[in-house]
């Protein structure tokens, strides 16, 4: 990897990023590789995010199973499970299959990136990166994982309007009712 300059020469530390609060933010990092999951923790950490840190995507799976993370990052290449691995099995828990995931690999291939696309990853990083490569990528995913909670919130507060007025006109005319149900 390229020399990291400093994160906040690049991106001054903020509390808050297009509304989200990024220092609640919790980002898994999956690399067998300590340098490199140790730097990439470090650059995130400095950034404001909270990180945990897994060596294998098997550690991963155990994590992601108590404590669902707001982004992961992981290697594709990895003894045990690699990345492809846990971005599939991530994609079939209900309760993860919708957290941000972005694939990084050092051997990055059109076929390899097309894999990634096609199992549901929501960004590829091709190793050497800068850690502006990495935050913009962060920011990027959880930027759009905002705009489609927002979207998500105001569709069902349209929906909580549209049954609020449909019970509001059943109780002015229960006859209503009878003929609905009958």
């Amino acid at each position: 990897m390229r020399p990291i300059r400093r994160v906040s020469a690049d991106f001054p530390k903020i509390g808050t990023f297009l509304g989200m609060h990024i220092s609640m933010k919790q980002i898994l990092v999956i690399d067998d590789n300590d340098q490199i999951r140790s730097l990439l923790a470090a650059i995130l950490s400095e950034f404001g995010f909270h990180v945990s840190q897994a060596k294998d995507g098997r550690a991963a799976l155990r994590i992601i199973e108590t404590c669902i993370p707001d982004l992961i990052i992981s290697d594709v290449e990895m003894p045990c499970l690699d990345g492809y691995g846990v971005l599939g099995a991530v994609r079939d828990m209900p309760h993860a299959a919708a957290v941000p995931f972005i694939l990084m690999t050092g051997a990055a291939t059109k076929e390899g990136f097309r894999r990634g696309m096609v199992s549901g990853a929501d960004d590829y990083l091709s190793k050497p990166f800068t850690a502006t490569d990495l935050i913009e990528a962060v920011l990027s995913r959880m930027a759009r994982q905002a705009d489609w909670r927002m979207e998500a919130y105001d569709r069902l507060s349209k929906w909580r309007g549209q049954a609020a007025r449909a019970l509001e006109q059943l109780a002015a005319h229960p006859e209503n009712l009878e003929a609905a149900t009958a």
